[in-house]
């Protein structure tokens, strides 16, 4: 009968086990990164669509006792109606639409032209993201409510003893003017992420488009903008997210009462009233209400995303955006 002498398992057979833990780790982890992240949504959705007797009954956690719809009429009654979202998605939407062309704007200029002031201008626009806005949002506050249409109105003052100015804290022009002018809320990252955009571009395309005949717009336009793409997403997407989500500017600058994010700091007093009930320092009733408003604040980001999502991860892959 012939030995068999047994040396252990093999380097495949050990490669293939180190594969397969590996593989199962990696599930795991993916698993329980999804759980935490997809589990505030969960709770927000099967809270939104239960009835508000389900909140005291100690048995149902999940699944709700029958699907209600009441909640959100009620929660778009807390929010003021459909039409403060939709007025809110204007606003947001054209102040995005405004950043990006500014700070394209400033990119190409930061990029291409060899200026001197170059490093201050850089410097200034780091600033306008690194400074927290707290510290200047008294004096922006002031600017706009008694705005001259930088300085014209104080020039006209001059000559006619009396200074021209309007305010402005009342209209959505003011988150048009900051936006359009490379002031809204992170508006010097993005001028910084289309600086690098379009020092990325070679040189040979703008000489050539100089050779034959085309100015600085037209270079910008037809050259320039094509190559930044990625960059236009990557605002777009982030600017937009930011603005809706920003509650500081509305409530100290921007009065009015219709903006969402200014809106839902006081959801809970709201929905109890929408709920008409006297008070919530008792009951969870209004909980559900504000689950559902919740819902609803983060549906267009969420959309948003989820549309864009494949152009957003590739265009952040290109910048190379990161934190």
């Amino acid at each position: 009968m012939q030995r068999i002498d047994w040396k252990g398992p093999g380097p495949v057979f050990k490669q293939k086990v180190r594969r397969l833990f590996f593989s199962l780790f990696r599930l795991a982890f993916i698993l329980a990164m999804s759980y935490v992240l997809l589990f505030p949504l969960i709770v927000m959705i099967t809270r939104a669509l239960r009835p508000y007797g389900d909140m005291y009954n100690p048995s149902i956690v999940w699944i709700p006792s029958r699907i209600t719809l009441d909640n959100f009429r009620f929660a778009f009654r807390a929010l003021n109606g459909v039409g403060a979202v939709l007025s809110t998605m204007r606003v947001v939407f054209i102040s995005t639409l405004l950043c990006m062309v500014s700070s394209a704007m400033a990119g190409y200029g930061l990029a291409r032209f060899r200026l001197k002031t170059a490093p201050l201008l850089m410097g200034m626009a780091v600033l306008t993201f690194v400074v927290p806005v707290q510290t200047y949002i008294v004096s922006q506050f002031f600017h706009f409510r008694y705005f001259d249409f930088f300085w014209l109105g104080s020039l006209f003052g001059v000559f006619s003893g009396d200074k021209l100015f309007v305010n402005l804290t009342t209209s959505e022009f003011t988150y048009y003017i900051l936006n359009f002018c490379g002031s809204g809320f992170r508006s010097g990252l993005f001028i910084l992420l289309f600086m690098q955009i379009f020092k990325s571009v070679p040189d040979e395309l703008e000489n050539a488009a100089r050779i034959d005949g085309a100015g600085e717009i037209r270079t910008f336009l037809k050259i320039m903008l094509p190559n930044a793409v990625p960059g236009f997403v990557v605002t777009f997407v982030m600017s937009f997210v930011w603005q809706w989500n920003d509650s500081f500017f509305p409530s100290i600058v921007y009065q009015q009462n219709f903006f969402l994010s200014k809106t839902m700091q006081n959801i809970r007093d709201l929905a109890t009233k929408a709920m008409g009930l006297s008070s919530y320092a008792t009951n969870l009733s209004e909980t559900v209400v504000m689950f559902a408003a919740c819902l609803i604040f983060i549906l267009p980001p969420l959309i948003l995303y989820l549309i864009v999502q494949r152009f957003f991860i590739q265009s952040v892959e290109r910048t190379g955006l990161t934190g």
